[in-house]
């Protein structure tokens, strides 16, 4: 009996004791704590909020098409905004863009950054356009523009085409492909060099 009396008397003492306890604690995280240090705030209050909201930026956009005769055609980039003055102009950047051209190849074009206008389904792209074909050919320039609905790309200013054994430079060049084949044609000073295989 006695010790019934003990245990009821040590819960009695304990629904009292522990709930102090816990308010002590409380109150001296509150005596305790500092007041914020509005320097050492996070590094993302440099956000521009209002540009963020104005942008609307996508991470690595991916659009797919095909030509008129049939030959897949994709452009991804890094990020992807629409113009402020043209939400039809999708204003991307690190561009990459796959062109099949045949079975058994492809052209790969990257650039820094490029512009798609999708109502014309064209795409222009700037900073060190480079191309990359699957037999080795590789063009450089600094602007060209290709379409995403039929096979056809376009380097206004100087280009620089490099294969095995063979060296173009010219003030411009052309590419089209009707009919599953491909032509270049180059103007503006065309300079060619050629060693021929052993």
């Amino acid at each position: 009996m006695a010790g019934a009396n003990t245990y009821s008397t040590i819960v009695a003492w304990l629904k009292v004791a522990l709930p102090l306890a816990a308010l002590a604690l409380l109150s001296t995280l509150f005596l305790l704590s500092r007041t914020p240090d509005p320097d050492a705030a996070l590094p993302y209050t440099d956000l521009d909020v209002e540009q963020l909201l104005r942008e609307q930026r996508l991470s690595r956009p991916r659009f797919a098409g095909t030509l008129d005769d049939g030959r897949e055609v994709t452009l991804v980039g890094d990020t992807a905004a629409s113009a402020v003055d043209d939400p039809n102009t999708i204003a991307m950047t690190a561009v990459e863009s796959r062109v099949i051209l045949s079975e058994e190849s492809e052209l790969l074009l990257t650039a820094d950054q490029g512009d798609f206008f999708m109502g014309q389904q064209l795409v222009v792209l700037e900073g060190s356009v480079h191309a990359l074909t699957t037999q080795g050919y590789q063009m450089d320039t600094a602007q060209a523009t290709f379409a995403m609905d039929t096979l056809h790309l376009v380097a206004p200013g100087a280009v620089v085409l490099t294969a095995p054994g063979l060296l173009i430079e010219a003030g411009a060049m052309e590419m089209v492909g009707p009919e599953g084949a491909v032509f270049l044609s180059f103007n503006g000073g065309v300079r060619l060099l050629y060693e021929p295989g052993d």
